[in-house]
C-alpha cells in the first residue's frame, strides 16, 4: 500500500469517527511516524510503506477515531516554534496561549533585566517560550503536579533552556515562600473552566485531558483571586506586569478584580476570534501619576 492510498483509508476512518479536522489529524499520524514534511507526503504519495508503518499508522488511525488527541497520540505539539513533548498529565497547549507569550512579549519591551514566575506551568509551553526569547531572563516554572514538573522539566533538557522549577499551589500560605517574590513578570493560564461546562465540552478534551488543569470548580474567579491576593506581599515589582488567560465570559470580571488596585493599570486584549481573552495588568511606580 503506498502513502496515497493509506491516507485515503485513514481520512475515511476519522471522518467516519465524526472527528474535526480529519485530513490535517491524518497529515500529523504520517508525518510522524514517516518522519518527513507534509510537503513530502504530496511529493510521494507512490511511495510504498513496510507492515510496521502501515501497521502503527492504523494503531494511531483508531486511537485518534476514539477522539484521543492527535497530540498525546504522537507524544508532542509545536509551541511558539519550540516542540513540546506531552503526556496525559499536562494540557495541549492552545494557539491562545501562544496569543498570551506575544502580548507579554509586547508589554516587556522597555525592562532589561528580567524574572519571570510561570504559575501552573503544565508542559512547560510559557516558560520555555519565555527564556527562548529572552534568553537572559531569570524564568520560574511552578505547578502543584508532580507529573506536570516532570513533563516540563523534560523539555527543558530537550530544549537546552534553563527554568528554575518549583512545586507549589497557588492556594498555599507558603506559597510566595517556595516561589520567592519581585518578579518582573507574572504569567499564568490557569485553570478557568467551571465545573458545570465539563459536559459541554468536545469528548477529546473531557476525556483526555487532565481535569486538574482545565477545571477551576463552582468559582471561576478562585485562581485569579488567589494571584490578586499575592500581590499584597510584593508578588510583583514596581513596573512589573501581570499577564493573564481567561475564560471569555469572565474575562471583564478578571479585568475588574484587578482594576480596584489603584496602582495597576489594567487592559483586556481579544483572542483572534475577537473575544475577550486575555487581561494585562501593570504596577504602576509610586511615584508615576495614575492617568
Amino acid at each position: 500500500m503506498n502513502i496515497k492510498e493509506l491516507m485515503i483509508k485513514v481520512i475515511d476512518r476519522l471522518q467516519y469517527s465524526n472527528l474535526p479536522h480529519s485530513r490535517i489529524t491524518a497529515k500529523w499520524i504520517f508525518c510522524h511516524v514517516l518522519d518527513c514534511s507534509a510537503t513530502y507526503l504530496i511529493a510521494h504519495e507512490d511511495l510504498l510503506l513496510n507492515t510496521k508503518q502501515i501497521s502503527t499508522i492504523l494503531e494511531m488511525t483508531e486511537r485518534c477515531a476514539n477522539h484521543e488527541p492527535v497530540q498525546y497520540v504522537i507524544g508532542y505539539t509545536e509551541f511558539c516554534g519550540l516542540m513540546i513533548d506531552l503526556s496525559p498529565n499536562v494540557m495541549i497547549p492552545r494557539p491562545e496561549t501562544e496569543h498570551l507569550v506575544e502580548l507579554s512579549l509586547k508589554a516587556l519591551k522597555s525592562i532589561d533585566t528580567l524574572s519571570v514566575l510561570d504559575i501552573g506551568t503544565g508542559s512547560g509551553c510559557i516558560a520555555l517560550a519565555m527564556k527562548h526569547f529572552l534568553p537572559k531572563a531569570n524564568v520560574t516554572a511552578c505547578d502543584i503536579s508532580v507529573e506536570a514538573l516532570s513533563v516540563a522539566k523534560g523539555n527543558s533538557e530537550n530544549l537546552g533552556l534553563q527554568l528554575n522549577f518549583v512545586h507549589a499551589d497557588i492556594f498555599s500560605s507558603n506559597f510566595l515562600t517556595n516561589v520567592e517574590t519581585a518578579y518582573d513578570l507574572v504569567i499564568s493560564n490557569p485553570p478557568y473552566i467551571p465545573d458545570h461546562e465539563s459536559s459541554g465540552l468536545p469528548k477529546m478534551v473531557r476525556d483526555f485531558e487532565p481535569p486538574q488543569a482545565l477545571f477551576c470548580g463552582d468559582d471561576p474567579m478562585s485562581y485569579y483571586q488567589a494571584i490578586n491576593d499575592h500581590l499584597d506581599d510584593e508578588l510583583l515589582k514596581e513596573g512589573g506586569i501581570i499577564a493573564l488567560e481567561t475564560h471569555s465570559d469572565y474575562a471583564v470580571t478578571v479585568s475588574d478584580l484587578f482594576e480596584k488596585r489603584q496602582e495597576y493599570h489594567v487592559e483586556m486584549k481579544y483572542d483572534l476570534n475577537e473575544m475577550p481573552r486575555f487581561v494585562i495588568a501593570t504596577r504602576r511606580p509610586r511615584n508615576s501619576s495614575q492617568a
